[in-house]
């Protein structure tokens, strides 16, 4: 999870605000951003600052907001993401301002620029932050992929303009691991190979946010002549939210859960929340067999379409035993 703060002469900005859901702790699996180093030297943001709207950077927004009554900044998606959240805590969301990606803003002694970066959800922005003679590059979330499927590709010319920078605030994961990342156009490909081996239906997990994974399954489903349907509140709201907005335009009609038994089995993809092996999530709903319109049977397929989060690994493998 994310929360930055920047300070420069008395005044302070926070960036990010998210949270993390951790299966192996039960008693408190949603952990938020503890306050009590910046309650202790009094720290009060001028402006909360939003780089995208994955959970682990906007999830703890509507518990932690409250504290500091500050203007909140954030691209549309996210912006739209974030009223939601505030709703659903009975927050107004007067305070929630829309910024685009590519423009700029000030913040008392800050001024901040939204640099558009790639990442698996639409408007990622990365934050040239500065404050008197500083500058700091906060880089947010971001992909160096030739073929996103949502977004353009990173403008590299764009971040050689920014130089000098004091001091760049860099993304870490996966920094420690050798070799490169697969492109969202790649892990499309490989899907659709793997789809067309498949003869029963199909199911596959991935986080709700992932917009690209969603868009990249959903394409690959069609090509093989599958018919595309969604399990999972998160899901439908995530779609729903992204399609308000006009992304997602290529993702193909979708099929209600309840309608997917009149359709033959070779034809049939549903993707689910649940990769985490969160309980009450879709795919742990089928696993036991709870789901109110919907059963897995011998010869369907489940794919994770999501890397373990660290804490959750026992939990997916249980997961998974109880799909076997």
């Amino acid at each position: 999870m994310n929360l930055g703060l920047y300070g420069y002469d008395s005044a302070w900005i926070a960036v990010d605000c998210g949270m993390m859901i951790r299966q192996d702790l039960p008693d408190s699996p949603l952990q938020v951003p503890s306050l009590e180093t910046s309650d202790a030297l009094d720290i009060q943001p001028l402006a909360l600052i939003i780089t995208h709207g994955h959970e682990d950077h906007i999830g703890a927004a509507a518990w932690l907001w409250p504290r500091w009554q500050c203007p909140v900044y954030a691209t549309p998606l996210a912006a739209a993401l974030l009223r939601a959240k505030f709703h659903e805590r009975g927050l107004s969301s007067d305070a929630i301002n829309v910024i685009e990606p590519g423009e700029a803003m000030e913040s008392g002694p800050f001024t901040l620029r939204f640099l558009p970066v790639t990442h698996s959800i639409p408007e990622s922005c990365a934050l040239l932050i500065v404050a008197g003679k500083y500058r700091v590059l906060h880089t947010g979330d971001w992909k160096l992929d030739p073929e996103p499927l949502i977004g353009s590709p990173i403008d590299d010319s764009l971040f050689r303009t920014l130089a000098p920078v004091d001091l760049v605030v860099g993304d870490s994961t996966n920094a420690p691991v050798p070799g490169h990342s697969r492109s969202e156009g790649e892990v499309a490909r490989a899907l659709e190979q793997r789809l067309a081996q498949c003869s029963g239906r199909v199911m596959v997990s991935c986080f709700a946010s992932n917009l690209a994974r969603v868009l990249a399954v959903s394409l690959a489903a069609e090509r093989c002549g599958r018919r595309v349907s969604l399990m999972g509140r998160a899901m439908e709201r995530m779609v729903a939210t992204a399609r308000g907005l006009g992304y997602l335009d290529d993702m193909p009609p979708l099929v209600p859960v309840q309608d997917l038994g009149y359709l033959p089995p070779e034809e049939v993809l549903v993707i689910a929340t649940g990769s985490q092996g969160e309980p009450r999530a879709a795919l742990s709903r089928l696993a036991n067999g709870r789901h109110p319109n919907f059963e897995l049977v011998a010869g369907d397929t489940v794919i994770f379409s999501a890397k373990a989060i660290p804490g959750n690994e026992a939990h997916i493998e249980r997961l998974k035993r109880g799909l076997a």
